[in-house]
């Protein structure tokens, strides 16, 4: 399942989410995410403090425990999007 996680912090927390994030794509990389996860994609707006993460996961519950275990301090908010338009090429 495809699930979209919103990131939204204070400039007290930028340390934090910056350090979150460092260790998220260091997990990525070395293939230590747990299984039935797959980080897709993570797009920041630092100025908005503000970053989205594309998920694909077996769950959602996973997911937010997975969560859980980086003391996330700050706003998350989990959505599962429903497709309305895709574009597709035919080149």
């Amino acid at each position: 399942m495809k699930v979209i996680v919103i990131h939204q912090w204070e400039d007290s927390q930028k340390d934090a989410v910056n350090n979150f994030f460092t260790q998220l794509i260091d997990m990525t990389k070395q293939k230590k995410l747990p299984k039935g996860m797959k980080l897709e994609k993570i797009s920041i707006a630092n100025d908005s403090k503000i970053a989205i993460c594309e998920w694909d996961v077996d769950n959602l519950d996973l997911l937010m425990q997975a969560a859980k275990q980086f003391n996330i301090s700050w706003k998350i908010t989990p959505i599962v999007p429903q497709t309305l338009y895709e574009h597709k090429s035919f080149f």
